[in-house]
Order: C-alpha cells, then structure tokens, then sequence
C-alpha cells in the first residue's frame, strides 16, 4: 500500500522544520516532544474494495490500471489524551495538527487506548498534496 515509512520521515523532517523536538522515530511512528503529553504519529493505511484494481495484482500494486486515489489516514495520539482538547492541548499540538493538515490525507485522533476514535479530520477532498 503507502509507503508509510516514507511519510512518517516527511513529516519527522517537517517537524524538524517547524523547530518542533522529534523524541523518536522509527518506521512505524514519529513521536514529538510536547511536555507532559508527547504526540506520536503514525499511519493508518487506506482499506478499499475490491483489492485488486484494474486486474492488477495488489502484491505489486494496487493503484496501477484504472488507479484508486485513496491515501490512508494520519493518526495522532497523545499521552494522555483522552478528548480532543486533551490531545489539541497547546501551540506544540496546533504545529503538529496544523503540519498533518498541510497533506491530504484525514486526520484520526485517537485516545490513549490506541483503539478509540474521538475525531477524524477529512482531508482534501480534491486530494490536493497526495504524495508528498
């Protein structure tokens, strides 16, 4: 599917950019100093029917032939988010939230569980910076 490593790297280097404190970085999650309540990042890839598009086996691709232009989701969690004011808590969230916003993929906010979904964000939905 995405390449999420990729793009957990553009959005480390982005954070960098912004003057924002990457704690860690790994392939499946990019975590940003915030105080008490560090943010991690990390991907959710798109899930679409039928996997296999355009005859094309998904193994090798699944936008080639007719294309799926469906990026996955981003995902940010806080330590101890358990609201959306408690993950949105300050500037250093607004940074992060407002770099994540720049692409076009949705937005999940997601509950110190891991599991909970308390808000998602639509992206653009022109898909405006789809592979950057």
């Amino acid at each position: 599917m995405a390449n999420s490593k990729q793009i957990l790297q553009k959005l480390a280097r982005n954070a960098k950019n912004l003057g924002l404190t990457v704690l860690s970085e790994s392939t499946t999650a990019v975590v940003i100093d915030n105080s008490a309540n560090p943010i991690t990042i990390s991907y959710v890839d798109a899930s679409f029917s039928p996997s296999v598009v355009g005859g094309i086996d998904s193994s090798v691709s699944p936008f080639l032939g007719i294309g799926v232009s469906m990026p996955g989701k981003v995902r940010l969690m806080s330590a101890s988010g358990t609201t959306v004011p408690t993950i949105l808590d300050g500037e250093v969230a607004a940074k992060v939230f407002g770099m994540c916003a720049s692409l076009a993929n949705d937005i999940i906010l997601v509950h110190t569980d891991a599991v909970t979904v308390l808000a998602t964000v639509r992206g653009h939905s022109d898909l405006i910076g789809v592979g950057q």
